[in-house]
């Protein structure tokens, strides 16, 4: 399925190619922002799991508190003479998210954080239109995330009411997501060769889903806040 939306995509995009668009255009960038859970199975708080550090994991690791992402991502689009552009961008992405924690009860009164660190590569096919207001340019984008999971892992510490720190990771490898689809918006502000955009997109896919145990009223979803910096590789060709 995932094949055939890309190259469905890829199609999509080759069009400007025949009809004679104004530019074309290729941008690398830098991405950071934040992300977060929403939704009836995410919290602000949650307990460890296991008996010592080496099988430390979080029972509920997706937090509503928000994380700092990090990226990189190569940008490619064509704008019509009418304004409207086709796009695609292809990125690698670092989300992240956190979640407190804090003891059950009669257990050394612990407390600490869990942060959930997720990798993608992430491919997102988009639509827009341009707004010129010389010497800048505005970009208002639409599409979606294709957002493919490379690893989920989780990083905490916890402190003891005596004042004793300790450090766990839990590998969850691709346990909660292997695929998400997120709906996208983002606006980008052009400028000579640089741009500045900012984005968001909201998941649709249940973290939850395949979890034992799981109901869909434990639907939890990941949000993701874009902000950065594009360098645009090849300017723009009038026709």
């Amino acid at each position: 399925m995932l094949k055939k939306i890309i190259l469905a995509s890829l199609f999509t995009c080759s069009i400007p190619i025949l009809a004679f668009s104004q530019s074309h255009e290729l941008r690398v960038g830098i991405t950071s922002g934040s992300s977060n859970f929403t939704g009836p199975g995410s919290d602000s708080r949650s307990f460890l799991n296991g008996s010592s550090p080496q099988d430390y994991y979080t029972n509920n690791p997706f937090g509503v508190k928000y994380g700092i992402n990090l990226g990189g991502a190569i940008n490619y689009r064509y704008v019509f003479s009418n304004n409207f552009l086709l796009g695609v961008e292809g990125a690698f992405e670092r989300l992240q998210t956190k979640i407190y924690l804090q003891s059950l009860e009669n257990t050394n009164n612990i407390i600490g954080m869990t942060k959930l660190n997720q990798q993608f590569l992430n491919f997102n096919p988009f639509i827009g239109y341009r707004f010129s207001f010389e010497p800048i340019t505005l970009d208002m984008q639409l599409g979606v995330d294709i957002a493919n999971t490379l690893q989920i892992k989780e990083k905490g510490s916890i402190e003891d009411n005596k004042g004793n720190e300790t450090e766990f990771e839990k590998d969850r490898g691709k346990d909660f997501m292997k695929m998400d689809l997120r709906p996208r918006l983002q606006f980008n502000v052009n400028y000579d060769r640089y741009t500045v955009f900012a984005g968001y997109a909201w998941g649709t896919k249940n973290y939850k889903g395949e979890m034992d145990g799981a109901s869909s009223s434990d639907a939890t979803r990941l949000n993701v806040f874009r902000l950065g910096l594009q360098f645009q590789l090849l300017r723009p060709s009038l026709q």
